[in-house]
C-alpha cells in the first residue's frame, strides 16, 4: 500500500508539472528586468502616442531644410499675413492635380483696406521634390531639393504667413530646433550639477549639507521668472544667434539644478543607509566608489524619468523668454518668438494661424508628459506585467 501511494504521488507531481509548463516538462522561461520594463512601457498607450509624436517632431526638425519649402528667413514682403494656401484639384473643370492660385495685395479705395486678388487664369502645381532655395542638409550636404513647393512668383503657405510674408510652416520646423533641443541640452548641464551637489549634501551631511541646502533654498525661493528676466537682460545685444542660444541654455540650467539637488539629496539620504552600502563601507570602499557603484545606479531609473518630465519646463522657459523679446532674436525662429505676433487680439480674430506655434508647444509638452509617465510606470517594479 505504501509503494502504491508513493508511485501515485510521483505520477500526480509529474502531471501537475506538465500542466504548469504546457505539457513539455520544461520550466517557464525567465523574464529579465529589461524585458519587464519594455512590456510595461508597451502597455502604456499614452506613452506610445507621446513617443510617436516626439519621434515625428525630432525627425522633422532634423531634416527641416528638406521638408520646409522655404528657408528660415525667406520672405515675400508683398504678402503680409498670407492666409493658408487653398489647395485645389480642378482648374476650369479639369482635374490637373494639387495646385494653388497666386494672389497680389491691392488697395481698395472704397474700403481703404488691402484686398487679396487671386489670378485664377494660371494654376501653380504643387511639385514634390521641388528645386528651390539652396541649403546644406544636416549642415554638410549641399542641395536645393525640397519635399514640396511651387514655382515662383507664387508661394505656398501651408499654415499661413507672418507679417513679413514668411512661411509659418517652414519657421516652425526651424524654430523647433531651438524649442525642442534647448531642454535636452539644459538637463545635460543642470542634472549633473544637481546630482553632484545633492549627492554630496546627502552623503556627507553635517555642515556640508547645511551650506549646500541654504544655497539651494536661496535659488529656489527667488522667483524664477524675475531671475530669468534679470539674467537675460544682462546678455549683450551684439551676440550671434548661436551665442544667445547657448547663454539661454546656461541660464535655464542655472535655475533648474537647485530643485533637482534637493530631490537627489533625499534619495541619497535613504540609499546610504541600505545594507549593501554599509557592507561596501565595511569592506573599505572609498566614498567615490560607494557613490558611483552603489548609489547612483540605484537612482538611474528615477533620473531618466525625471529628466524626461523636466524637458517641457525648459521648453516653456525658453518660450517665455523669447515671447518677452529676451531670448532668441529675429530672424532666427523659435516657437516662443513666433508667438509674439499673436499678442494682438485684433490680429487673432482675422489671422488665427498665428497661434499655431502655441499649439506646437502644447502638443510637445503633452507628448513629453505622456512619455515620462510611461517611463515612470515601466520602471515601477510594483506594476504588474
Amino acid at each position: 500500500m505504501t509503494t502504491r501511494s508513493l508511485d501515485a504521488d510521483i505520477l500526480d507531481t509529474a502531471t501537475n508539472s506538465k500542466t504548469m509548463t504546457g505539457g513539455t516538462g520544461a520550466l517557464p522561461p525567465m523574464v529579465s528586468t529589461r524585458q519587464k520594463i519594455l512590456k510595461r512601457f508597451l502597455r502604456h498607450k499614452l506613452a506610445l502616442i507621446g513617443l510617436a509624436i516626439l519621434s515625428i517632431m525630432y525627425i522633422s526638425i532634423l531634416f527641416a531644410e528638406f521638408i520646409a519649402p522655404y528657408g528660415e528667413a525667406s520672405a515675400d514682403r508683398g504678402k503680409p499675413y498670407a492666409p493658408p494656401s487653398r489647395i485645389r484639384l480642378f482648374h476650369e473643370g479639369k482635374f490637373i492635380g494639387p495646385f494653388i492660385y497666386n494672389y497680389e495685395e491691392k488697395f481698395d479705395e472704397t474700403t481703404l483696406t488691402n484686398k487679396k486678388v487671386y489670378d485664377k487664369t494660371k494654376p501653380y502645381k504643387i511639385k514634390f521634390f521641388h528645386r528651390g532655395e539652396e541649403y546644406k542638409l544636416l549642415g554638410l550636404i549641399p542641395s536645393n531639393i525640397h519635399l514640396f513647393g511651387v514655382d515662383a512668383p507664387a508661394r505656398i503657405y501651408l499654415w499661413g504667413g507672418d507679417l513679413q510674408g514668411r512661411d509659418i510652416f517652414s519657421r516652425i520646423l526651424y524654430g523647433g530646433r531651438v524649442s525642442l533641443t534647448i531642454g535636452i541640452i539644459a538637463i545635460m548641464i543642470s542634472y549633473p550639477i544637481g546630482l553632484l551637489m545633492g549627492g554630496i549634501s546627502g552623503y556627507f551631511g553635517g555642515w556640508v549639507d547645511t551650506v549646500i541646502m541654504r544655497l539651494v533654498e536661496a535659488i529656489i525661493t527667488f522667483p524664477s521668472l524675475y531671475l530669468l528676466l534679470t539674467l537675460s537682460a544682462t546678455l549683450p545685444k551684439n551676440l550671434t544667434s548661436f551665442e544667445r542660444y547657448f547663454l539661454i541654455v546656461i541660464i535655464l540650467a542655472f535655475i533648474g539644478w537647485a530643485g533637482q539637488a534637493r530631490i537627489y539629496r533625499g534619495q541619497v539620504l535613504s540609499l546610504k543607509q541600505m545594507e549593501y552600502v554599509e557592507a561596501a563601507r565595511a569592506m573599505g570602499a572609498s566614498h567615490l566608489q560607494i557613490i558611483v557603484k552603489h548609489i547612483i545606479p540605484q537612482m538611474s531609473s528615477w533620473i531618466i524619468v525625471s529628466a524626461t518630465i523636466s524637458i517641457p519646463a525648459y521648453t516653456l522657459g525658453e518660450a517665455a523668454l523669447s515671447f518677452l523679446s529676451l531670448g532668441i532674436q529675429d530672424p532666427q525662429a523659435s516657437w516662443g518668438l513666433m508667438l509674439q505676433e499673436a499678442r494682438n487680439l485684433s490680429a487673432l480674430q482675422t489671422k488665427p494661424w498665428l497661434l499655431i506655434p502655441g499649439y506646437c508647444i502644447v502638443v510637445s509638452v503633452f507628448a513629453f508628459s505622456f512619455f515620462g509617465d510611461g517611463l515612470r510606470d515601466a520602471f515601477d517594479a510594483k506594476k504588474k506585467i
